[in-house]
């Protein structure tokens, strides 16, 4: 699969387009408000050249990238690693999808603030749809 393709189907997640051969409701305009899966609830695991263009996407659009790399291999590290100093991906991590293990725990932590922003936002609503009672 093409980094164009998998672009595709990040925004077909986004937009909570089900069909894989949907190709119409892609281009139409859907709010950001409206959309099935935010992109600051992603988490994109990136592993070659192909994965990154969405990346970066998932990054600059809020949400979590992470470039994963086989350990033994130093040139993967090495590219990896140039992707963060790049500001292309949020995270760096062996991948090692191990319990305790560093990708396991930044993902862990990814999760916890998802929750964490998510129940600040409906904090925010609940305390302005009270604020807009009062008023009326």
């Amino acid at each position: 699969m093409n980094f164009t393709n998998k672009t595709q189907f990040l925004f077909k997640i986004n937009k909570g387009i089900d069909s894989i051969y949907e190709s119409t409701k892609i281009n139409e305009f859907i709010p950001e408000n409206e959309r099935r899966v935010p992109f600051s609830n992603m988490i994109y695991f990136g592993d070659g050249e192909t994965d990154i263009p969405c990346m970066k996407l998932v990054k600059q659009q809020g949400g979590h990238s992470i470039a994963v790399f086989q350990p033994r291999k130093t040139k993967k590290k090495e590219r990896a690693e140039k992707l963060i100093r790049e500001d292309r991906v949020n995270f760096v991590c062996p991948a090692d999808y191990s319990e305790d293990k560093e990708v396991d725990l930044v993902v862990k932590t990814i999760i916890d603030k998802i929750k964490a922003d998510s129940e600040f936002i409906d904090l925010l609503k609940k305390h302005k749809k009270n604020a807009h009672k009062i008023e009326n």
